[in-house]
């Protein structure tokens, strides 16, 4: 008797919830995956009525894997030599299904020799078609190249369904970032004719035209005209007389923008303005319009400012520097960027927080709190927690680099044992900036505090240091050079 005659005359007892002696389950995520069965069709269908009865599983043979480790697939899916299990039940059931799980198999079967008490499972697998070359056609080869970085697509990777779903969306949305938002996106499979059981995948992309704003709406929107929302937007813009061509929908540009027409209404005193929606929708083949309905809200006015938790500086003082007084219009913006907090902190700039920063107070924090009085009144209490001061501790220098760091230390206006000065941090960084050896958006140090009391200030020369010229490199070498004369 040969092998599957064996099994199909040795099963009776192995019906699972009256099904075939051998359980076998689609996958509901992989219509594709319909392989036929690898098992003669007209092998009797086996069914049990009776009881359940308890087996111990003698062994668990897996069958049609070339490159999955057979013992982690008995791992995976529950079916461990030795243990015991009742039939008929859900074992064999869930096993299919942690199996199906794994997104590697395109066919699950599992079957059963069963002697006595004892059975051996055999587990029938097809695995996926592995992937020996990703391709696109209709592109360029720079953005062939551009594409497989960002799709992250690799040789060797298993092929589903789900896969190449995924990636066709994620192939639509790159190219819509670029104003193509009509993308077309196919896909052909060939066989591998050198490896068995590899395929080369190739995404047919169709661009279509390149669609730009024709029309930005606004409604709900009466203190402000159409025409001023819309210059509100940085990269937002629609096609007009003075802007030729329009420009495409980029979403995480079009987010920002939004958010700028809001911070618009709240430098106004349109304190609680809102966009209660907004719609993206094509008006012909190479424009699209964008809708948005706005919430104005009351216009609000500061009806008092007061202070609290101030020592180091008078209450007259941090109210000079904030100057925002009884009768003015609500700004938040404005505000936040006078106390130096939030996203509107200027480096540059003077403000509340720099006060405290420039006598050493590090750890200050300033919070306003507000409350809305009536309908159009806002009482704005500052909070201000000021801390303790501290000193430098160590002033560093680290990273290889050709310039001594002696040339460097004579131009740094921050050393051990003096006060915290960020006005003085400000200026080293601007001295820094102007010798020509280091880019000056880079140089920024790494402020540390090591107690209380004490903070320690590094400059990482190696995140500083720019691509020298030759007379630069050589005016470096010399200035060493000349240093380490005088050492010695």
């Amino acid at each position: 008797m040969n092998y599957f005659g064996k099994i199909f005359t040795a099963a009776a007892a192995l019906v699972l919830c009256c099904t075939n002696i051998f359980a076998q389950e689609q996958n509901p995520a992989d219509t594709a995956a319909s392989a036929k069965p690898a098992f003669p069709e007209d092998a009797p269908i086996l069914r049990q009525d009776g009881a359940q009865k308890l087996y111990y599983i003698r062994d668990v043979n897996i069958h049609g894997v070339q490159y999955l480790n057979p013992d982690i697939l008995k791992s995976s899916a529950g079916l461990i030599p030795g243990d015991s299990i009742y039939l008929p039940s859900n074992f064999i059931a869930n096993a299919i299904s942690r199996l199906w799980s794994q997104r590697f198999f395109s066919d699950v079967k599992i079957g059963a020799e069963i002697e006595g008490d004892s059975l051996d499972l055999e587990v029938f697998l097809k695995e996926r078609p592995r992937v020996n070359n990703w391709d696109f056609e209709g592109i360029s080869k720079g953005k062939k190249k551009d594409l497989l970085e960002k799709l992250k697509l690799k040789r060797g990777s298993e092929l589903s369904d789900y896969v190449i779903d995924k990636n066709q969306k994620l192939i639509k949305a790159y190219w819509s970032e670029k104003g193509f938002r009509n993308t077309e996106v196919s896909t052909r499979i060939t066989n591998d004719t050198l490896r068995p059981q590899m395929v080369n995948v190739t995404f047919l992309i169709d661009r279509k035209h390149k669609v730009k704003i024709g029309k930005i709406n606004f409604t709900g929107n009466e203190q402000f005209k159409d025409k001023r929302l819309r210059r509100t937007f940085k990269k937002t813009h629609q096609k007009s007389i003075n802007f030729f061509r329009g420009t495409k929908l980029n979403e995480s540009d079009y987010e920002n923008d939004k958010d700028l027409l809001i911070d618009f209404y709240n430098s106004k005193g349109y304190r609680n303005a809102t966009i209660v929606s907004d719609s993206i929708y094509p008006i012909s083949d190479k424009r699209l319009a964008i809708d948005l309905d706005i919430s104005e809200g009351n216009k609000y006015y500061i009806r008092n400012v007061s202070w609290v938790g101030n020592s180091v500086y008078e209450t007259d003082d941090l109210q000079r520097m904030f100057g925002v007084n009884k009768g003015d219009t609500y700004d938040k913006k404005s505000m936040h960027k006078r106390l130096g907090i939030g996203k509107e902190t200027d480096p540059e700039a003077m403000s509340v927080s720099s006060l405290y920063q420039n006598k050493g107070y590090l750890m200050s924090q300033i919070e306003p709190a507000e409350t809305i009085i009536g309908a159009d009144s806002i009482d704005i209490e500052v909070k201000v927690f000021e801390g303790k001061q501290f000193t430098i501790n160590e002033v560093g220098i680290t990273g290889n680099q050709r310039v001594d760091d002696e040339v460097i230390r004579r131009e740094l206006y921050t050393r051990p044992g003096e006060l915290y000065d960020r006005s003085l941090l400000m200026q080293t960084i601007r001295t820094l900036g102007s010798l020509g050896h280091f880019n000056p958006e880079a140089i920024m140090p790494d402020i540390k505090p090591v107690s209380d009391r004490l903070v320690n200030v590094n400059w990482p020369q190696a995140v500083l240091r720019l691509h020298y010229t030759e007379a630069q490199m050589q005016e470096c070498i010399t200035m060493e050079d000349a240093n380490e004369g005088e050492k010695e």
